[in-house]
């Protein structure tokens, strides 16, 4: 029996099994009965309505479905990077010019989930997430057909804008999804999609460039484009909705539709949700989560090493295009050497999440989110590390292979500190899970879009080199947040207004 029909045998049963001829009045002869008698609740633990207990095959297609969707913004970002150039001749202006392509762009990104993601816990994933990421397509289209350069940025500023929504509202998703001894090998293959696409988008943007003439930029607009709407309509018609209140408040709905007893409600029904409250309760609150000291001091490593990511975007064709004279594409194919370092981080991840479990079963359920750190504390050292091996590495007198074993040592590190912030800030923010990401999508949007923008001028004054260390320094000085918060993690969390209503 599938998922659906499932849910819909479970639906039928709860209007034919709890109605006798009492809860068949009108409101009017029943508002002296409490309220709970008639409040809309999953049918117990293995309810097949509650997304926890969908199928794993439609557990993991929603996943897939959803990462999909987070993997349009991340690719959209860096894909223009190797347009730049061709960008900057055809409207004569300089390169640091063009590059606000992609950084204004990942501005909007930081500020898409801090709108659209408390939006999705009051209106649902589906909605919080498709209507933004449909609204980013249609400024690809307008960054592609652009004919001047402040039309480019603008268009890019706002595709980023709407198309950072599924960023964080995927991360909610997963929580709706999966147990917390399964969420961490879930957040695995999310976070291999997150990281993935920065680090594959310059090989496709390269290439398009080169072998399509003039309109190469144009088609790459139009390739993030085709991309948004198709995964768009995909979800729109065969993924359901995840998020727990918005499926029993339609629960609710329906036994009102059919009992015509207006008395059924959930939990969601009782908000009395006015504009005002949106703005203040919900847009407000990644902000507000932002001042505190859990979410400040994660979100700032995680946004650093995202910000790592995108330098080594930069750092690859500085490298072997500038460097090592190579041609443009095959300039950028070292690049995938970081997408190994992904997968070896991704599978530290999956070992840590073995040992999670453990001790989610000797805690009885109740997530830990300290232990969530263990592979975070070996990525603490292992990015600063390949740093230095690429940097001093670079000198074409060094085989090529040596710069690319550090990149995928960097990005062994930088994957491992990475997920671990993920998967920390949604044990610890369950209820808050798509805010507290949000929050950390917008620290890391801001470092990600600052370092394209002085990583050219830096490598180009210092050189690789010391260019590469001096991040890597400032790398090590870093190294002992995962240790702080594996000792203090839980008396911080006791004292922090948002995590505390989850413990």
């Amino acid at each position: 029996m599938s998922t659906h029909d499932a849910t819909e045998k479970t639906l039928n049963n709860d209007v034919s099994g709890s109605l006798d001829n009492n809860t068949q009045n009108s409101l009017e002869n029943t508002k002296d009965i409490d309220p709970n008698t008639f409040l809309v609740t999953f049918e117990g633990d293995d309810d097949p309505l509650c997304p926890l207990n969908w199928s794993f095959g439609m557990r993991a297609f929603t996943t897939m479905m959803f990462a999909c969707c987070t993997f349009g913004p991340q690719f959209s970002s860096s894909v223009f990077g190797p347009t730049v150039q061709e960008i900057s001749q055809l409207y004569k202006v300089s390169h640091e010019v063009a590059t606000l392509g992609v950084s204004l762009f990942l501005i909007g990104v930081g500020f898409g989930p801090m709108i659209f993601a408390p939006l999705s816990e009051v209106y649902g994933r589906k909605v919080g997430c498709l209507i933004p990421f449909f609204i980013s397509g249609l400024f690809a289209i307008g960054a592609g057909t652009a004919s001047n350069i402040q039309t480019v940025i603008i268009m890019r500023f706002f595709q980023g804008l709407f198309g950072g929504a599924p960023v964080s509202n995927s991360g909610g998703v997963l929580g709706d999804l999966w147990r917390p001894e399964a969420r961490g090998v879930a957040l695995v293959f999310y976070a291999f999609v997150v990281a993935g696409g920065p680090i594959i988008a310059p090989v496709v943007g390269a290439s398009m460039t080169v072998t399509i003439d003039r309109t190469g930029w144009r088609w790459v607009q139009y390739l993030c484009a085709i991309y948004t709407f198709f995964i768009t309509f995909t979800i729109a018609f065969f993924v359901p909705e995840t998020y727990h209140p918005v499926i029993l408040q339609r629960k609710a709905k329906r036994l009102r539709m059919t009992t015509q007893n207006w008395a059924w409600h959930s939990r969601h029904d009782e908000w009395d949700l006015t504009f005002k409250d949106i703005l203040s309760k919900h847009i407000t609150r990644p902000f507000l989560m932002l001042m505190t000291p859990i979410v400040a001091a994660m979100c700032t490593y995680g946004a650093f090493a995202f910000g790592i990511l995108y330098l080594g975007v930069i750092a690859v064709p500085q490298e072997f295009q500038v460097v090592r004279s190579w041609p443009k594409i095959t300039s950028t194919l070292p690049s995938l050497g970081m997408m190994l370092g992904v997968f070896i981080g991704g599978g530290m991840n999956i070992i840590a999440g073995r040992r999670y479990a453990r001790i989610l079963r000797a805690n009885n359920g109740k997530a830990v989110p300290e232990a969530r750190l263990a592979a975070m504390k070996f990525g603490a050292f292992l990015m600063p590390m390949g740093l230095f091996i690429f940097g001093w590495t670079s000198d074409p007198k060094y085989p090529w292979i040596a710069p690319v074993i550090g990149l995928t040592i960097m990005n062994t590190g930088f994957f491992t500190i990475f997920q671990g912030c993920l998967n920390y800030m949604v044990d610890a923010f369950l209820r808050f899970a798509a805010s507290a990401i949000a929050a950390t999508t917008f620290a890391r949007s801001c470092f990600a879009a600052g370092f394209p923008l002085f990583g050219t001028i830096m490598f180009n004054k210092l050189g690789v080199p010391w260019g590469a260390s001096l991040v890597g320094f400032i790398a090590m000085a870093m190294i002992p947040i995962p240790f702080i918060f594996d000792r203090y993690g839980e008396t911080l969390r006791k004292r922090n207004p948002y995590a505390a209503q989850v413990m």
